[in-house]
């Protein structure tokens, strides 16, 4: 039982009135025990008590928050972000239901669910808008819970079907800070969007492994099959036009379905290191020119070879800016 708790039961030391050392040793004891009682609070916290904010938007990270990033370790005494950075972004998403009730979603107009991700501020705009616009398409989510809501044991299970943002951790099977750990990238529906790489076995792995079976042929309609809903596919240009230029499922070793960030991480790192106003700048400037190309190359009818153009394009450009 917390000493707090304790002490409210029982009554306080009557030695407490008699002396001010008492009564400042009694505030030093309360004040440990009521961080105390909410570390242990904290640890109880689940996804469940996930509770987003009544309204769509932008939102600081609550101190409350922070310190359950914290306990978590989705935030590290290392971490190249702090919580002073952060915005967690609220928004309305359509839900991923099994077929065939997925496919009568398009003319259910009122079914939807809130959802929020925690991303670097300066790109918090972006966000909500990329958000707004997969909501508008219906282009389903099975849930979007921020990290710290979950349990590391619930983190580590292959069943969690969750889309997020912000996580302070390491690039998979690698050292260095991914993406995440910035705030500049989102993962999207990882049952349905795969992370698939080549261990030094030569054998593949697929992540989560529950995956494995379902959507590693990436063909939507496919004969005698129901057709197959919320792969990113579907979403890469949204992706590309709010900024998230870079996907996963581009690349050749690892394939991350899952993944989209903001650029290369020579453009990350200029984000994270200008001044918070002159990175805003750069990453509406870089947003803006991606839309740009969108628009001016209106011949090219292939909607993913559009997208190739204008990615290649625009990252190469503003990389080439630092060289």
């Amino acid at each position: 039982m917390c000493i707090l708790k304790y002490y409210l039961k029982r009554g306080f030391p009557k030695g407490i009135q008699r002396s001010d050392i008492y009564k400042k040793a009694f505030a030093a004891i309360a004040g440990l025990a009521l961080f105390a009682c909410t570390k242990d609070q904290d640890r109880n916290i689940d996804v469940n008590d996930f509770e987003p904010e009544a309204k769509t938007g932008i939102y600081d990270i609550s101190q409350e928050d922070c310190e359950l990033m914290k306990l978590r370790q989705v935030l590290r005494n290392n971490s190249p972000i702090g919580c002073e950075r952060l915005k967690r972004v609220v928004f309305n998403y359509t839900p991923l239901l099994d077929p065939p009730a997925q496919d009568n979603v398009g003319i259910e107009a009122d079914l939807y669910r809130r959802g929020a991700v925690v991303v670097l501020d300066i790109v918090a705009e972006n966000v909500l808008s990329l958000f707004g616009e997969i909501y508008r398409s219906r282009f389903p989510i099975q849930s979007a819970i921020p990290v710290e809501y979950f349990t590391l044991q619930e983190r580590m299970a292959d069943d969690r079907n969750n889309t997020l943002a912000f996580d302070s951790r390491p690039i998979t099977g690698g050292s260095r800070w991914s993406e995440h750990s910035y705030g500049v990238a989102i993962d999207i529906n990882p049952l349905q969007n795969p992370y698939l790489y080549i261990d030094k076995h030569t054998r593949a792995k697929v992540i989560p492994k529950d995956a494995t079976e379902g959507y590693l042929n990436r063909a939507k309609f496919r004969p005698g099959k129901p057709s197959r809903m919320g792969m990113s596919e579907d979403v890469t240009t949204i992706f590309a036009r709010h900024g998230f230029a870079v996907w996963g499922g581009d690349w050749n070793v690892p394939i991350d379905y899952m993944h989209f960030q903001v650029g290369s991480r020579q453009f990350i790192n200029r984000l994270v290191t200008l001044p918070k106003e002159s990175a805003k700048q750069l990453f509406d400037r870089y947003t803006q020119q991606l839309n740009h190309c969108f628009e001016e190359n209106n011949t090219i009818k292939s909607a993913a070879q559009l997208r190739k153009h204008c990615v290649e394009k625009t990252v190469s450009e503003f990389d080439s800016e630092q060289e």
